[in-house]
């Protein structure tokens, strides 16, 4: 969805639409694997990721192994500490060959 035109609008319009100083932040992770994964393979490796990292941090994802998207799991943003902690985390996986965490985006908006 793109961001909504530039326009007065009174705080709670602001806050229902999460734009404005209600505006939310996540960012998305790429990974690649170094051998093709089985998919119980897989499931383990997104459940290690949920319980170690996800929960503890208060995080929410969406999408799956190789790709997805990070932001807090109630509302307000995902932080830069979240971004280093989530690469950190990735990156020390014996699946994972290599990992990429983008920075922080709009998480209701693309941005055109």
């Amino acid at each position: 969805m793109a961001l909504p035109p530039n326009k007065q609008r009174s705080r709670r319009q602001r806050k229902k639409m999460r734009i404005g100083e209600f505006q939310e932040f996540g960012f998305e992770y790429e990974l690649k694997v170094k051998a093709e994964l089985s998919p119980e393979q897989e499931e383990a490796l997104m459940d290690r990721f949920v319980r170690e990292l996800l929960v503890p941090r208060n995080l929410a994802a969406a999408g799956w192994v190789r790709e997805g998207f990070v932001t807090a799991f109630t509302r307000g943003s995902a932080s830069n500490e979240d971004r280093q902690a989530t690469q950190a985390w990735l990156a020390a996986q014996p699946e994972v060959g290599e990992a990429t965490v983008s920075g922080l985006k709009d998480a209701w908006y693309v941005e055109d």
